[in-house]
């Protein structure tokens, strides 16, 4: 009669709980965690009751709360394998990839051949830098299922950080093959060859982007910047001109950039109004924008401007060898007076000596200027 007895407080002991669970799982099917949470609180206590708590609390987005009935429950049931999956996530959520790691490993050990467990793994290695390690994972991935978008593209995103840029070329063309408007795969494919400076196999690919509606910041100046390099000038100025005008006004390298396009163009006003805005922008370095300054004036035949640029170079950074040989030189075509000339000949080889990159050629033109003034018996 007792073990009757026990038995029915077993069995209805059961039925309340299951009682319980079932309410909570109806109230998670409308979204209302918060209800489903009292309902699961007010079963009897195991491992079911913990792990529905815990994806509860993750659902509501308190994730603290989640891991530590995930930890509870774990102590009465340390096998259940999608409780242990839903908790490893969890911890690369929370940024706690080193507690991660562990979890994803004996989930791999339980099943090898699960192909998320892999990736989940290399996504707590990429969480620490560890860089190497992740790669391993997202290719076992990728080997347990070849369709593995998110793999792929970790494993891409890897390579790039890496500069392994030609496995990333390789991996992002197989994922283009299964799927040719996939947004992401040719961002990466682009970003891949532009870092490789492969600007011929970018152009494409940024225009394809363009065709597929992905109009961003970053793909309007890569492309710009391909055609630059690749000495497309005029298709590189159209397009740094929509760079400006959609995205941002502000960013001195492109005023650089479509001063040296226009320049080669012959549009010289338009390269001077361009490099003044670098200039304007830039702080506190100038040289560099001086320098083409003073080339584009020079390719004009506006001697006495180029002279000034480059002056204006030699104030940022006097101790620039190349600056400096490159006045010299300006204040040879500019001034008539041999004797100036030689005292910018002269400040050269007092700076950088004979033995500098420039320093023959300055010592021989000095000679040169000297001899010329002597025969001239000037004093």
């Amino acid at each position: 009669m007792i073990n009757k007895i026990i038995f029915i407080a077993i069995l209805f002991n059961f039925g309340f709980s299951q009682a319980q669970i079932d309410a909570g799982d109806q109230l998670t099917q409308t979204g209302n965690w918060k209800a489903a949470i009292k309902a699961y609180n007010d079963a009897p206590d195991g491992s079911t009751k913990n792990f529905k708590m815990a994806q509860a609390y993750s659902q509501l987005g308190n994730t603290f709360k989640a891991i530590e009935f995930y930890e509870i429950g774990f102590t009465r049931d340390s096998t259940s394998i999608k409780p242990r999956f839903e908790y490893g996530k969890l911890l690369i959520n929370s940024q706690r990839y080193v507690d991660a790691i562990p979890v994803f490993e004996l989930l791999k050990e339980n099943q090898p051949q699960n192909a998320s467990f892999h990736y989940f793994l290399g996504d707590a290695w990429s969480g620490l830098k560890q860089t190497d390690q992740a790669i391993k994972s997202y290719q076992q991935a990728l080997f347990l299922n070849k369709e593995y978008r998110a793999a792929r593209l970790d494993l891409i995103k890897n390579y790039i950080q890496k500069r392994n840029f030609e496995k990333a070329m390789q991996f992002a063309k197989q994922g283009i093959s299964m799927d040719s408007t996939d947004v992401k795969m040719n961002s990466y494919l682009a970003q891949a060859y532009v870092n490789s400076k492969w600007f011929s196999k970018a152009i494409p690919v940024f225009e394809k982007l363009f065709e597929l509606g992905n109009d961003t910041e970053y793909n309007r100046n890569g492309l710009a910047f391909s055609l630059y390099s690749d000495q497309q000038f005029e298709k590189a100025i159209e397009n740094y001109e929509m760079y400006i005008k959609d995205y941002d006004d502000k960013v001195s390298s492109i005023y650089y950039n479509l001063s040296v396009a226009y320049m080669k163009i012959e549009e010289y006003e338009k390269s001077i109004d361009a490099i003044e805005k670098s200039i304007a922008l830039k702080s506190p370095l100038l040289d560099r924008e001086y320098v083409q300054l003073a080339a584009v004036h020079a390719r004009n035949d506006d001697i006495k401007n180029a002279f000034n640029a480059l002056k204006m170079a030699q104030k940022e950074r006097g101790d620039d060898v190349m600056i400096n040989y490159q006045l010299a030189i300006a204040a040879d075509r500019y001034f008539k007076d041999k004797k100036t000339i030689i005292t910018y000949y002269e400040k050269y080889l007092e700076i950088h000596g004979e033995k500098s990159d420039y320093g023959p050629l300055a010592a021989e033109r000095l000679a040169d200027l000297k001899k010329a003034v002597f025969m001239n018996g000037d004093d």
